[in-house]
């Protein structure tokens, strides 16, 4: 449910805009085409952290000390800057919603304070916010899905051939490298419970979370069509606009943003407990005490000075992040396996 509520947030921003762009009407299957690539990373960290402990005790295991430590640094700054480039991201939704008159860094702060007030406390008591967010959320979802398919259009979505497969396929790029910075949740295994089942359940998990992907895509897809859903920032939330009753509910697409930030609060709370625990791995515990401070207030700093505008923010979050999330969730897990897997046979 934690994830779930932290990635719908950087799903309806990415999705389908920036996947229309690349495959056309066929962009509605990367949701399903994504389900193999997650099965794989679901899989990579279950057998990463498998003899306990989070991804950062595993890559100690798998790399040695000093440079599992150092990786596990890597994937800390990366958090930091994922943390600033979502706080920003999330402060210039909150203008366009219709808060103009306000100032970003009221919004950031706002957001920030929130997250800094959770992170001080234990991961069950966010883990039991996140259940919130994600009940809200998901009923949102629902209903905005709901209403869409009262006005579709078919031919927007419909047929697609075998040889758009080739498109669709490499667009699944982008699904898999927005939602890679799922990753970071591996790094709170160690504060985890185990059960019997959790492969099982982790399955079931991936499957709805895809197919919820692709529900998303046909939604917006089949009431805006690829064309337009491409050029817009956020489609999403233009079909939200044309969700309701005449003369009952108006303006939805506000209120669908304000309860968006329930995502956004989860998204960065996920970042920031991740810090925490890599910040005490690597430093020890004094790393984990104030990791929690130091994060929200780097976050807002960096949010505001590495990003003077939406647009900087935006380009950055749609050519840097999809790579850098794609490297930190596939490409290190699986040099962390081949190492660990060598050093087995050698004993």
């Amino acid at each position: 449910m934690l994830l779930f509520a932290a990635l719908l947030s950087p799903a309806v921003r990415a999705l389908p805009g920036w996947t229309a762009a690349a495959a056309g009407k066929s962009a509605w299957l990367t949701g399903i085409l994504a389900f193999p690539a997650f099965l794989l990373l679901g899989w990579m960290l279950f057998a990463l952290t498998r003899r306990g402990g989070g991804l950062a005790q595993a890559l100690q295991r798998c790399f040695g000390t000093l440079v599992g430590k150092g990786v596990t640094l890597i994937y800390l700054l990366w958090a930091l800057f994922l943390l600033c480039l979502e706080g920003r991201l999330y402060a210039g939704r909150m203008l366009s919603a219709g808060y103009r008159a306000g100032s970003p860094a009221v919004f950031l702060l706002a957001l920030l304070a929130l997250v800094l007030w959770m992170a001080r406390r234990k991961l069950s008591a966010f883990a039991r916010a996140a259940e919130i967010c994600y009940l809200v959320l998901a009923l949102t979802l629902g209903l905005v899905l709901l209403f869409s398919i009262l006005d579709v259009t078919p031919e927007y979505v419909l047929p697609v051939w075998f040889s758009d497969l080739p498109r669709a396929g490499a667009a699944t790029l982008i699904p898999v490298g927005v939602l890679g910075c799922g990753v970071y949740a591996a790094f709170l295994g160690d504060k985890v419970t185990r059960r019997a089942d959790d492969r099982r359940r982790g399955f079931r998990w991936l499957a709805a979370g895809c197919l919820v992907l692709t529900l998303l895509q046909l939604g917006v897809l089949s009431q805006l069509g690829p064309g337009l859903a491409a050029r817009m920032g956020a489609p999403f939330f233009e079909v939200a606009r044309g969700v309701g009753l005449e003369g009952a509910f108006q303006r939805v697409e506000s209120i669908v943003m304000a309860l968006w930030v329930l995502s956004d609060f989860a998204l960065l709370g996920l970042l920031t407990f991740a810090i925490r625990h890599m910040a005490g791995a690597v430093f020890g515990e004094k790393g984990e005490r104030w990791a929690p401070v130091l994060a929200p207030v780097l976050a807002f700093a960096g949010g505001m000075l590495l990003f003077p505008d939406d647009f900087a923010a935006e380009t950055l979050a749609e050519t840097v992040v999809p790579l850098g999330n794609l490297i930190l969730a596939f490409l290190i897990p699986a040099l962390a396996l081949c190492i660990g897997w060598l050093r087995e046979r050698k004993k």
